[in-house]
């Protein structure tokens, strides 16, 4: 979901083996993304990392990591999900799944739970009262 470019790769000398640095990178689907405020821990040095994931399955890498904490998590949304003109950045709590029916078609939806208790949807056209067998993928904390 995100693109670099090798105009925008940087020379830093201080990267180690197979990790390049880039100056910006492209969002190629306007779509959902996630920003994680983590915290690194080698046993001796804590850091503060900042992770842009373009799936919330990559989440569950952050959690199962025995070096990283998470701080919080953004959820980033494109307005035809917010339901606003503009891009949104929210903090977010909680991230279910569940299946909807659609005449003779079955789909997996993701519900994005805000700390403000608002709730967004990884589809936006939908009946969200036909929603089902919803269970909790991960709770920020």
């Amino acid at each position: 979901m995100f693109q670099t470019f090798d105009r925008a790769k940087l020379p830093i000398l201080w990267k180690d083996v197979g990790e390049s640095v880039w100056s910006y990178a492209e969002l190629m689907v306007n779509s959902i993304w996630f920003y994680a405020d983590c915290k690194l821990t080698d046993g001796v040095d804590t850091v503060t990392s900042t992770y842009l994931l373009s799936m919330s399955s990559q989440i569950s890498d952050l959690i199962n990591h025995p070096e990283i904490t998470i701080r919080s998590i953004y959820i980033v949304s494109p307005p035809y999900i917010n339901g606003t003109d503009y891009w949104n950045m929210s903090p977010l709590s909680k991230i279910s799944a569940g299946k909807i029916r659609y005449e003779d078609c079955e789909g997996e939806i993701e519900i994005y739970e805000l700390e403000n208790g608002e709730k967004l949807y990884s589809s936006c056209e939908i009946n969200y009262e036909q929603i089902e067998n919803i269970k909790i993928l991960y709770i920020v904390k």
